[in-house]
């Protein structure tokens, strides 16, 4: 019976203490302001538009391949050295030539009014602080001995630099221009210009 009543004694004395609550007291006035802090040093210079992020180039609209169905296109400008990096270590190129008012995926086969098709390579690399993209003509519908001249409505070059892990997602059809640039996150209109340039 004593075990009894000291358990009943202490839940109430326990219900009286957790209901004893002062008051919290008003909220005081704010401090002075402290002064600001010295500047942190300044970050590595960008690079214009090559660091960290994929980039798309365009060529426009394409005139006739080279005499050999050849085309050969540069960057428009010298590069720096972070950017010539950029370019030259870029793990991932796709190449998307446009005709008929479709995509198609390089390597691969183009078609072209008439039922005509091509079939395309490419290489690229940068040489003397230049960027350049070939493409060539591997193939061809044609009877002929040499490659016969195509028009593209436009081509477009998609650089991924290394350290992006994009290009490792099976979820995106890389074949696929729009899911390409979709799936990267590019602003096509922003797009920096590629020239065509002829070899001698």
């Amino acid at each position: 019976m004593y075990k009894k009543l000291l358990l009943v004694v202490c839940v109430c004395f326990m219900a009286f203490l957790a209901g004893c609550k002062g008051d919290d007291g008003a909220v005081g006035p704010q401090g002075e302001k402290g002064e600001t802090g010295a500047t942190g040093p300044a970050g590595p210079a960008g690079s214009g538009g090559a660091g960290a992020s994929a980039i798309v180039l365009t060529t426009g609209a394409v005139s006739g391949t080279g005499t050999q169905g050849d085309l050969s296109f540069v960057i428009d400008d010298q590069l720096d050295a972070e950017a010539e990096a950029f370019y030259d270590s870029s793990v991932v190129v796709m190449v998307y030539g446009k005709s008929l008012g479709v995509w198609w995926p390089l390597p691969g086969i183009v078609q072209f009014t008439g039922d005509a098709v091509s079939n395309f390579t490419f290489v690229h690399g940068v040489d003397q602080a230049t960027f350049f993209l070939d493409i060539l003509t591997t193939g061809w519908s044609e009877d002929t001995d040499t490659a016969p001249t195509r028009n593209f409505d436009d081509i477009r070059i998609v650089l991924v630099p290394a350290s992006s892990g994009a290009r490792l997602s099976a979820d995106v059809n890389w074949k696929s221009y729009e899911e390409t640039i979709s799936a990267l996150g590019l602003n096509a209109s922003l797009a920096k210009k590629a020239i065509p340039y002829r070899k001698k």
